[in-house]
């Protein structure tokens, strides 16, 4: 283990840096600094390249970081391209080869031009070697080790800023949370997601973060952009919080449908992954009611990260400077303990060989003026990400329990309380039995506006047995209703049947449903007896949609085609599962006596979720080899109209097989929640 070691994140706004020692098993944070690049004329004319060298000469000259000090730089994520790859054992001494043949395949630049490097995963499978394979342009990190040069300062290593989040919770965090989470940190132009499985990672860049949370204030509030800025930092302190958390929640919702898309796509390639944990990191995760959004939007269980455990804090830094800056020092914190060497760390390391050995330093010295900015060269790294992140689909739930077990179970369970509960006990455990709480109306207000709420939100309740169908008829109706209306590409149903000797990544599904639900318990239990039975489902239903592709028309189009049709406040499967769920509370009779504009405001949005996911980036039928169309889509009528017509005449098989065509997921989730006696708490009390 080096004795000291400083991480350094180059940020678009500031530099951030820590210096951490490591003695004896134990690591001390020993300095921080945190230098805005305002400072050096950002913004006033200076390149962004200039600033950094400037900001880090003041690091380097201030904190006497000398040459031969570890000192690790970051990358950012939307300049590098990460994938998990999967070999057939080989001997230690043919690794590197090995995978450098196969990086050849899987990185969509030269290899020549570019700068790579691996970790071996060791997750005990002997018929397999797994790795993290991480690359940049090379370019792209010259440009890095130019402005570290610029600055006087000699750098040991460059790491991907996501792993170095990656590095942070593997070292701080407890391993309930470090073995299976996605982690975000919330920049200013974009938001890391970190998905982390064991050793393996997965690095989606997403172009929602805290500029759009600002803009949307400015928006609401007619404010100009250092008005808006204040705003959201200050929300909390605000008389009129609740309104401008209003306000951030339709940019808060667009990352949380790009955290289940990230999720999502991982657990198509990873069935056996189980994740469940948000680790919320970045300035932006200290935004008013964030965490709270976040647990109930996600289901997740969501952490902020806090002042450190394992690391300990040297007599030498000022407490409350590092307890206000955690979240943005998280990164620095993690290359600072890969640079210590230490075991449970991520070691890839995207330093270019020739600058380590202090070879051809003349040719990495190119002015930048000529190399075109790390701006530019980010752009383009962009752009391949989506070509790299591909490997298929394979659909990925748990095994969903028979019905007939289901009924022998809740049968079991309520003869199991009987005996114990008293009268009204036990008519709150047949309630959850037969039904669930779906929507909520929030407390009304009188005609004085500053009168308060009167009484608790309502709920209203919806039967288990009749929401499958109520969303599979929402959902098919939303489908036949958009294919229909002319769409820029045909769509068909796609049963989706791989032939194993073509390698696909697409495995044998359909169209389903699955429910799930959590273990039972009994709200106002004393000692194991009593109190009533609580459950919550969820239903979900998934429907895979191939759609046609052409010259102008790619998956990714095709998908964002699917998806801003049917999904958002305008969105045809949106508007249908609102009406056919409104539809059955006023059957039900739960709607009687609530006026028009009450109406308006029931909500469902905390327990129903709907995602349109991109299932591969790939085009199928388009090679000798591949899926044809014939082999996805049923010989039979594939979409029909909410009349039960078809919208368009079926293709021959022979045409079908002409067609290029990507795939995605349409998928519903319905979760119906306990039904709660007013005076028993909340369900989480339950003893079970």
């Amino acid at each position: 283990m080096a004795k000291t070691a400083w991480g350094i994140e180059l940020g678009t706004s500031s530099v951030k840096a820590v210096k951490l020692s490591g003695d004896r098993g134990g690591v001390a944070l020993e300095d921080v600094a945190i230098i805005p690049l305002s400072e050096f004329g950002l913004g006033g004319g200076t390149s962004a390249e200039d600033a950094t060298a400037g900001a880090l000469n003041e690091l380097r000259s201030s904190r006497g970081i000398k040459k031969g000090d570890e000192v690790f730089v970051s990358i950012s994520g939307q300049n590098t391209l990460g994938r998990i790859i999967s070999l057939p054992p080989v001997p230690k001494e043919r690794v590197r080869e090995t995978i450098e043949n196969e990086a050849r395949s899987q990185i969509p630049i030269k290899l020549e031009e570019a700068v790579w490097d691996f970790q071996i995963i060791e997750d005990g499978d002997p018929e397999e070697l797994r790795v993290n394979l991480y690359a940049a342009k090379k370019d792209v990190v010259e440009q890095i080790v130019d402005v570290c040069d610029m600055a006087g300062l000699q750098i040991t290593g460059i790491q991907v800023a996501p792993l170095g989040i990656y590095n942070y919770i593997k070292y701080e965090m407890d391993d309930a949370v470090s073995d299976a989470c996605v982690a975000i940190d919330i920049g200013a132009d974009n938001t890391d997601v970190v998905i982390i499985d064991g050793q393996k990672t997965y690095v989606r860049v997403v172009p929602v973060a805290g500029n759009d949370i600002t803009k949307a204030l400015r928006a609401r509030f007619k404010l100009g952009a250092d008005d808006a800025e204040k705003l959201k930092r200050r929300a909390h302190k605000s008389k009129d919080a609740a309104a401008v958390f209003e306000a951030m929640k339709p940019p808060l919702k667009d990352m949380v449908g790009e955290i289940y898309r990230a999720v999502g796509f991982y657990k198509s390639q990873h069935e056996e992954a189980n994740i469940n944990q948000l680790v919320m990191m970045g300035n932006g995760s200290k935004l008013l009611n964030i965490k709270k959004f976040f647990e109930q939007q996600l289901q997740y269980q969501v952490h902020k990260t806090d002042t450190p455990v394992r690391v300990a804090l040297s007599r030498s830094v000022d407490p409350t400077e590092v307890q206000n800056n955690i979240q943005s020092l998280t990164v620095a914190i993690g290359l600072a303990l890969q640079g210590l060497a230490l075991d449970e760390v991520n070691s890839i390391n995207l330093i270019p060989p020739e600058y380590v050995e202090g070879q051809a330093t003349a040719k990495l010295r190119t002015p930048f003026f000529a190399a075109g900015g790390i701006a530019l060269a980010g752009g383009i790294i962009a752009m391949v990400m989506a070509i790299l992140s591909t490997g298929g689909v394979s659909a990925v739930v748990d095994q969903a329990t028979s019905i007939n077990n289901e009924k022998g179970k809740r049968a079991s369970d309520l003869k199991a309380t009987e005996p114990k509960e008293d009268d009204k006990a036990k008519a709150y455990s047949l309630i959850n039995l037969a039904e669930g709480v779906v929507a909520t109306l929030p407390p009304q207000k009188g005609p004085d506006d500053d009168e308060a709420p009167a009484g608790p939100p309502q709920e209203f309740t919806l039967r288990a047995d009749m929401a499958p169908g109520l969303i599979t008829k929402a959902t098919l109706d939303a489908v036949a209703e958009y294919a229909a209306g002319k769409p820029r590409t045909p769509i068909y149903y796609a049963n989706v049947k791989a032939k194993p000797e073509t390698g696909s990544p697409l495995l044998q599904t359909n169209a389903w449903m699955l429910e799930t639900k959590t273990e039972p318990g009994w709200v106002g239990a004393v000692d194991n007896e009593g109190g009533h039975y609580v459950a919550t489902r969820t239903y979900t239903l998934r429907v895979w949609i191939a759609s046609e592709l052409s010259s102008s028309i790619d998956t990714g189009e095709a998908n964002n085609s699917l998806k801003n049709k049917l999904t958002g406040d305008d969105g045809l499967l949106e508007k249908k599962l609102h009406d056919v769920l409104m539809a059955q509370l006023k059957e039900s009779g739960q709607l009687e006596g609530i006026d028009e504009k009450a109406l308006k405001k029931i909500d469902f949005s905390n327990g129903l979720k709907i995602t349109v996911n991109q299932m591969s980036s790939a085009e199928f039928g388009t090679k000798s080899g591949d899926i044809m169309l014939s082999d996805i889509v049923d010989t039979r009528i594939n979409i029909l109209d909410e009349n039960g017509k078809p919208y368009s005449k079926p293709l021959k098989n022979a045409e079908r097989n002409t067609i290029k065509f990507g795939v995605s997921e349409v998928s519903v989730a319905l979760t119906l929640k306990a039904v709660q006696e007013p005076s028993s708490g909340e369900e989480g009390d339950a003893t079970e």
